[in-house]
């Protein structure tokens, strides 16, 4: 093959063979050309204006995305399989999926763009998927341009020079000065697609303005580098950064060099500080963490320039990639980026804290917490200040639902915080006078006490509009076998009803005076509390439940506490 260009260095003829040959990546060939056979008989969906419409006319996102990722596992699937087959059968149907996308008149997916825009923005509008839409076919014409036929790479170069490299130079991009993970996705596709198909020129005129949004980005990490969003969209956006720095760090020698930078290296130790077990990590806000999977291809890289970066040792089988927004994307990275020869090893649980943001993490001897106070105006935000999650001998029991159906309802304000799962009420949290958690930010919790070794104190009456609330104390504390909370309520008038609610991931039952869920046993006082336990759906069309039990005061006062043992 020919690689004109100092970029993407792991992609070279050794590397090739050594994919197509050794045994550490016969689990991924093999899944990516059964998965590349299905596609070849069977033909893509047809894109409907009546599915994008959607969106607007009923909030449903789901029913377009799924047809628009589809042609983009295609696009992935294909590109892999004909790299570790060379077989032609793959080029024809990836020429026919390139030309296909090529007709889309809109890379931008309905939530990101309004019909209102004029049809020459909805086609060079940059934003999370169009710009990796870009990114990939760049690669692929990069790589594969003289296998391809000569109208199919000249009309996708076309289309990406106008849709992503002019629109880029001439326009304003809304990723430029945010600091969430629209940032570095946006950039790094960018800058990816700069480097595959624009002139040294344009790289240059236009790279300042690149580093200067991943600076920003790193930038919105505070000093704990905590990612308030939860894991998935750490790895989401982080992943991003650190390809971005790859591709960065060869095309200028390594005279600029991300992983040099101190912080950097903390942000990317996130993903074991927010461990539970070896597969599940704490998740608040729409984070994923219950069974997430880091890209492996995330973890090499990070490996191959911090010797100290631990790599577990029960990694699954490599996969092909899938083709949702979160998930291991088809970056072909998966196959050049992993080192057959890294060996992993058993990663070693500490207690952390987080004091920016205000998480608690701590390990003890059978079990692992995870708690927040912060504020409810987070990215992605829950109503959650207070929220835990608790995994016992590997199974998580009380903990946060995670995300919801991403539709214009779940994103709306004024019909996000009616969802359970957003709600307050569908979180470790109480109610108190008929009154759950208020969304924004007034003030971050009091924090009393936060330490590793197994306290942390707070004060979260900001969370809730309530006059007469003037103290509301959230309490954990932790030993080897067993941990506690205990809430302390002060108010200045008489409350007229309170409600301590805990929500499970498995079914509540109420046995003998306590409760038990999972692997995990709450232990309350019976005189004085009473327990009802149940469950609701999590959201409208969504088939996940949220177990709970709630624990009513047999005696209202205005000042009361309460402590929950949980073994």
């Amino acid at each position: 093959m020919n690689y004109p260009r100092n970029i993407y260095r792991e992609f070279n003829d050794e590397k090739l063979h050594q994919i197509r040959t050794h045994p550490y990546y016969a689990s991924i060939r093999e899944d990516t050309l059964r998965r590349a056979d299905a596609l070849l008989e069977s033909d893509p969906p047809r894109i409907r204006f009546s599915h994008i419409h959607l969106y607007a006319t009923t909030g449903d996102r789901g029913t377009f995305e799924r047809v628009y990722f589809h042609y983009l596992e295609r696009l992935y699937t294909l590109y892999l399989a004909y790299l570790i087959s060379e077989e032609e059968k793959y080029l024809t149907e990836l020429s026919d999926t390139i030309w296909n996308i090529c007709n889309f008149e809109s890379w931008t997916v309905p939530a990101h763009i309004s019909e209102n825009d004029t049809v020459a923005r909805r086609r060079n509008f940059i934003a999370l998927f169009s710009a990796e839409v870009a990114s990939t076919m760049a690669e692929i014409l990069y790589f594969l341009g003289d296998k391809l036929p000569e109208l199919v790479v000249r009309r996708a170069k076309a289309e990406i020079q106008y849709r992503t490299i002019d629109s880029y130079a001439k326009n304003h991009c809304p990723f430029e000065h945010v600091k969430h993970n629209w940032a570095p996705v946006c950039t790094c596709a960018v800058f990816c697609t700069y480097l595959y198909l624009a002139t040294d020129e344009e790289i240059e005129a236009q790279l300042p303005r690149m580093i200067k949004t991943m600076d920003n980005y790193i930038d919105g990490y505070m000093d704990d580098c905590c990612c308030s969003e939860g894991l998935s969209y750490w790895c989401y956006g982080f992943t991003n950064l650190i390809v971005f720095a790859a591709m960065l760090k060869d095309y200028t020698d390594g005279k600029i060099n991300y992983f040099d930078n101190p912080k950097v290296k903390k942000i990317a130790m996130f993903r074991h500080r927010v461990r539970l077990s070896e597969k599940d990590s704490v998740m608040f806000s729409d984070g994923v963490g219950i069974g997430y999977k880091i890209p492996r291809y995330l973890d090499h890289i990070l490996k191959a320039n911090y010797p100290d970066y631990p790599l577990t040792e029960n990694d699954p089988p490599m996969q092909a990639v899938g083709a949702s927004p979160m998930e291991e994307r088809g970056d072909s990275r998966s196959l050049f980026c992993v080192n057959p020869d890294f060996v992993g090893e058993k990663i070693k649980f500490e207690n952390d804290i987080f004091e920016n943001v205000q998480w608690f993490m701590y390990h003890g001897k059978d079990y692992s917490v995870g708690a927040k106070a912060g504020h409810n105006n987070e990215f992605h935000n829950h109503n959650d200040v207070g929220s835990f999650m608790l995994s016992k001998g590997g199974v998580i029991s009380f903990y946060d639902a995670g995300p919801g159906i991403y539709n214009k309802q779940y994103f709306a304000p004024e019909t996000r915080y009616k969802i359970m799962r957003c709600s307050s009420l569908g979180h470790s949290a109480p109610i108190i006078n008929g009154e759950a958690q208020k969304e924004g930010n007034r003030g971050i919790c009091d924090i009393f006490a936060l330490d590793r070794e197994g306290h942390f104190a707070f004060d979260m009456k900001k969370a809730y509009v309530v006059d007469t609330l003037e103290l509301l104390k959230r309490e954990f504390n932790c030993n080897e076998d067993y941990f506690t909370i205990t809430d302390t309520y002060e108010f200045s008038e008489m409350p007229s009803a309170l409600v301590e609610r805990f929500v499970s991931r498995e079914p509540v039952r109420l046995e003998d005076g306590v409760i038990k869920t999972g692997n995990s046993t709450l232990v309350f006082d019976s005189d004085a509390l009473v327990a009802t336990t149940g469950s609701f759906s999590a959201q409208e069309g969504s088939k996940s439940v949220i177990h709970h039990v709630d624990f009513t005061p047999k005696k209202l006062d205005k000042n009361m506490s309460f402590t929950f043992k949980f073994i």
